[in-house]
């Protein structure tokens, strides 16, 4: 075991060092935020019958109250870019990733300017979750819904055409959200009897529909899915998505591929046309 957090602590060191200049945190300790990182990812690993190894998903990282006052200003970036970090190495080791890894940071005023606390834990049992991710991956797929869309923040298009749509922040995924609070991968559609099932992919900040926060859910034209500060409807037309919405196309720029021009439509607009559509699915 001393050996796996030794390696862990090596790998962790130098992105740390980089993040500690980003920000220009002087006070940053990259070895100890390293060494800290290890021992809590090691010593609270859940091993599963098949031998895959589950880490902590949770990471709270208390520090002295001054030390907290350079990083406030950039508290979620900073929360954001640790854990990137992390879930970045972790995979590197080959641990199964079911959620993102989650950083809070915390403070203590008992603490030395220069000590720190990490503790990690689990925010769901990590081998329930992942069988039921198994077992999602086995539908038998089928066409999706015909003329499915999603209109997004009510301003963009995106045709839903796929038997499986992975939504969510990273750039591999079919429709990329640029928030920081969405999950790398938040949640997908999966078609299954002409319909869209919705599944939440054990997001961080959860997935909502029509107010409620779900697991799975079969959508019905006229929903609208909430994902962080994100709002998306919706819809099924055979003539196609509502013209008032222009199309939504990733850029192949990787910087704003995952950027939704904002544009000045009439929202009215585009609810009377799902409006439309539902009354023709009925």
């Amino acid at each position: 075991m001393n050996q796996r957090i030794t390696r862990i602590k090596e790998a962790l060191e130098q992105p740390f060092e980089k993040t500690s200049r980003d920000f220009r945190l002087g006070w940053f300790s990259a070895p100890e935020w390293a060494a800290q990182f290890a021992r809590e990812i090691v010593g609270g690993t859940g091993l599963a019958p098949s031998g895959k190894a589950y880490p902590p998903d949770q990471y709270t990282v208390t520090i002295h109250p001054d030390r907290s006052a350079s990083i406030k200003p950039v508290t979620d970036t900073f929360q954001q870019q640790i854990g990137e970090i992390v879930e970045d190495v972790l995979r590197s080791f080959t641990y199964e990733i079911v959620t993102e890894p989650h950083i809070t940071l915390a403070t203590d005023p008992t603490l030395g300017e220069s000590e720190l606390r990490v503790i990690g834990w689990h925010s769901s049992n990590p081998l329930a979750v992942a069988e039921k991710m198994s077992a999602s991956e086995e539908y038998d797929t089928q066409s999706p819904p015909v003329g499915a869309f999603l209109v997004v923040e009510g301003r963009q298009h995106f045709e839903l055409k796929q038997p499986v749509v992975r939504i969510g922040r990273r750039l591999d995924n079919d429709l990329v959200l640029d928030d920081p609070h969405v999950s790398r991968e938040h949640f997908r559609l999966v078609a299954r009897n002409r319909r869209y099932l919705l599944e939440d992919l054990g997001s961080t900040s959860g997935t909502r529909v029509n107010g409620k926060k779900i697991r799975e859910h079969f959508l019905q034209p006229g929903d609208v899915i909430n994902v962080a500060s994100i709002d998306l409807i919706y819809g099924e037309d055979t003539g196609g998505p509502p013209d008032v919405t222009p199309p939504y196309y990733p850029e192949e720029d990787p910087d704003v591929r995952d950027r939704v021009t904002p544009l000045d439509l009439d929202v009215e607009q585009i609810k009377r046309g799902l409006d439309k559509a539902k009354d023709g699915a009925d």
